[in-house]
């Protein structure tokens, strides 16, 4: 079944998805024997790591592994990369949809467990310098699905409304211009990050030998390349991931054998530094959350049950937040050539936005201008956990099991159409960054 899709699980959904005998059924739980077979094999030889998959179970789902505990997890994602690339000859991520991660972030929870990097005598991930480092994580994922031009133009909007005078928020000219300078600081380290990222990935794409114009942009360049070989792209990434990885584990090691150094916050061996080294390995990793906020509230809360809401604290919602606004611009920029399946997919991530913003808002004790709430409520009526555009997604809604791809799109298109008033994705996107902007500006001119 795999090799008549041509070893590729995008266009495997795109066959088997809703076919009489529920063939993709078949193909996830071969995928999961195979993956689970192989990171055994590896993970014998270390001691202490074990695989976690938290994920969703369904035929349309991803099936990706966290490799957590022990020494050199790095290393065994290594392994896990070389052997299937070596029987496959693509990327997991192509073949099977999987990613390997490695746990860096521990929960709430567990940042007293002797091998925690957390601080261990108080709620690390709340002090200013890490909630800092975490904001400017979660705004990359923003800015990778923006241009340059348009980030600037993002950036300039929400910093003109922190810097406007408010009845609703009477503040100082220089407190308003302190909350700006925060602001235009968070988003400037956000695109640091990403433009480290664009360039080291565009380097490795040009020493393997694929053409670039000379003018051309790392960001352009990166984005081109996504198109015309995906696969080339997540290796890449996979191999960039790996040497990030390693070496924010070097200084995790450093940190909980021999303490932070004397020299204080800021240095290469404190939480903070600790924390944007994970941040910055994580722009490499495939589908990944780039701030622990996001990992503490999706993957630790709501997926795995670990922690509840009371672990959290607003900066946690509102990194959160800003890496659904991503995910969802990821997933109309991917599916772009085809409106409805982009309004179907990104639903899961339209629900989790919605869901963070009501947290900030309750969080910075604000609302949000007329026009922004009436959208949020709008987009809170498309993520909805029964609504339409959710059991497209699924799958294996049988109201909908009969619809070619075809057909679930245009479902889609005027399901989206009565809610938004409009169907066209840049509209859609364009109300999206105007919920997200208000929800930035209402952040910054309220910091708690």
């Amino acid at each position: 079944m795999l090799q008549r899709a041509d070893n590729d699980w995008a266009a495997a959904k795109e066959a088997y998805v809703g076919r009489p005998g529920f063939p993709m059924l078949k193909l996830t739980r071969f995928r999961e024997a195979y993956v689970n077979a192989l990171l055994d094999a590896i993970l014998a030889g270390y001691q202490g790591t074990t695989k976690s998959a938290v994920g969703s179970q369904n035929e349309t789902s991803d099936y990706d592994v966290t490799l957590i505990g022990g020494r050199g997890t790095w290393s065994a994602m290594k392994e896990f990369n070389a052997a299937f690339r070596s029987v496959w000859r693509k990327e997991s991520g192509v073949v099977f949809d999987t990613n390997i991660y490695v746990g860096t972030i521990p929960p709430p929870t567990m940042r007293h467990s002797p091998d925690s990097w957390i601080v261990k005598d108080g709620n690390a991930h709340a002090t200013s310098e890490w909630k800092y480092v975490q904001e400017a994580a979660s705004l990359s994922k923003i800015r990778r699905f923006m241009d340059a031009g348009e980030w600037q133009h993002y950036l300039n909007r929400v910093t003109d409304d922190v810097l406007a005078p408010s009845s609703a928020t009477p503040r100082t000219s220089g407190t308003r211009f302190t909350q700006a300078r925060h602001a235009r600081g968070a988003f400037a380290v956000a695109g640091v990050m990403y433009d480290a990222y664009a360039r080291s990935v565009a380097r490795i794409l040009a020493s393997e030998g694929y053409d670039r114009r000379p003018s051309q942009s790392d960001d352009d360049f990166v984005r081109s390349m996504e198109h015309r070989d995906e696969n080339a792209v997540m290796r890449a990434r996979n191999i960039l991931y790996t040497i990030h990885t390693r070496g924010a584990q070097n200084t995790e090691r450093s940190f909980v054998h021999r303490g932070q150094s004397p020299l204080g916050q800021g240095d290469w061996r404190s939480q903070a530094s600790i924390g944007a080294l994970n941040a910055q390995a994580l722009l490499y990793a495939m589908e990944a959350y780039h701030s622990a906020g996001a990992v503490f509230d999706v993957v630790y809360r709501q997926q795995a049950g670990l922690i509840d809401r009371s672990d959290l604290v607003l900066s946690d919602f509102f990194q959160s937040f800003n890496e659904q606004v991503g995910d969802t611009l990821k997933d109309l920029h991917h599916y772009e050539r085809d409106p409805g399946k982009a309004f179907y997919q990104s639903a899961k991530y339209i629900r989790r936005m919605t869901i963070a913003a009501d947290e900030v808002l309750q969080g910075c004790g604000g609302a949000l201008e007329d026009e922004a709430t009436a959208l949020l409520g709008r987009f809170k009526e498309l993520g909805a956990k029964e609504g339409i555009l959710l059991r497209l997604r699924g799958g294996a809604d049988s109201a909908f099991a009969g619809l070619t791809e075809h057909e679930k799109s245009a479902v889609a298109i005027r399901h989206t159409r009565d809610i938004l008033g409009s169907d066209s994705l840049r509209d859609f996107r364009r109300k999206l960054l105007l919920v997200a902007g208000a929800i930035h500006s209402l952040r910054y001119t309220r910091p708690t």
